[in-house]
């Protein structure tokens, strides 16, 4: 996915509204600083080329980095950045958040292919239900999974509602459906439906895609026996509340597609950052180093507010 950069420029911007005051107090960009990410579980990596982004656009040197779509196990290297302390506390968060929000999408889309693949060739599709702005970050996860986009937007695909249908009546758009099909030769068009006997009536008029919203799998079971044969070019997708309980049973009715946006709602990857000196990696918890020893007396200005909150 191309991702501009300024939607790079707009997430550190969000984060740092021209200033890291913590940072500036401690006068942290005065130190030669390295961060470095991890997995902390088994994770399928998404992000880090943006993740990367962060760091280079704040001036940043990129040492390392792995594969998006790279499966970690525990403790496996991630990505590893040099500069000063202050670039690097600036993209710390911005950067912790696309890989632990990507790396979610694309760690759950994983799990769903996985269940998917288990029945055959079937497709995962995630939906444009992604936040709004996160898109394109949704979606490179979902590639990165083993996923691919249901639909990038509205200008891309043919997908006909029962809203749609709804408005202009149900026999004036079967009558227009012909049309439709020439007009927007080089598309497939795809029709969604909520039973057996719409899914037969879209199917007779021309439909390439049967979508089934919301169906169970005995009843998408149902669909594919009566219409494989009929029509053996019809694509036949489900979609509505498909998840990782119910994944395998829908792959199992011999669908084409499974249609989601569960990928994209869950919990962060779980990815830790480590920012340490670059020549001397201290820690505040050793008992080699008194607290007092670690304070620079540029920080007394930090301290004495500290004091008095």
């Amino acid at each position: 996915m191309f991702i501009p950069d300024s939607t790079i420029e707009r997430w550190i911007e969000e984060d740092v509204p021209g200033l890291d005051l913590t940072s500036h107090l401690l006068e942290v960009d005065r130190a030669a600083a390295r961060i470095s990410f991890t997995a902390r579980n088994q994770t399928v990596l998404s992000g880090v080329a943006e993740a990367a982004a962060v760091f280079a656009k704040l001036g940043a040197e990129i040492e390392s980095l792995s594969s998006e779509g790279s499966l970690l196990q525990p403790g496996d290297p991630i990505l590893r950045a040099r500069g000063n302390g202050g670039m690097i506390h600036s993209g710390w968060r911005v950067a912790l958040n696309i890989l632990e929000y990507a790396s979610g999408i694309a760690t759950r889309t994983a799990q769903l292919v996985g269940q998917a693949r288990q029945h055959g060739d079937v497709l995962v599709c995630g939906t444009r239900k992604a936040f709004p702005g996160g898109r394109r970050l949704s979606q490179q996860a979902l590639l990165a999974g083993g996923g691919v986009p249901h639909r990038l937007g509205l200008g891309e695909t043919v997908l006909i509602f029962p809203h749609h249908y709804n408005l202009i009546g149900l026999e004036q758009f079967l009558g227009r459906l012909p049309a439709i099909k020439r007009a927007a030769r080089e598309k497939k068009i795809g029709v969604e439906v909520e039973c057996l006997e719409q899914a037969e009536l879209m199917a007779a008029h021309g439909a390439d895609i049967i979508q089934l919203d919301k169906c169970s799998p005995a009843t998408a079971q149902q669909v594919v026996s009566a219409l494989r044969d009929r029509f053996p070019a019809l694509v036949i997708g489900a979609a509505g509340g498909i998840n990782a309980d119910n994944a395998a049973a829908y792959a199992a009715t011999g669908v084409d597609m499974l249609v989601t946006s569960w990928m994209y709602f869950g919990k962060p990857a779980d990815i830790s950052a480590l920012i340490e000196p670059e020549d001397q990696p201290l820690s505040m918890c050793s008992p080699r180093h008194d607290f007092a020893t670690l304070i620079k007396p540029s920080s007394a200005l930090l301290l004495g507010l500290i004091c008095l909150s």
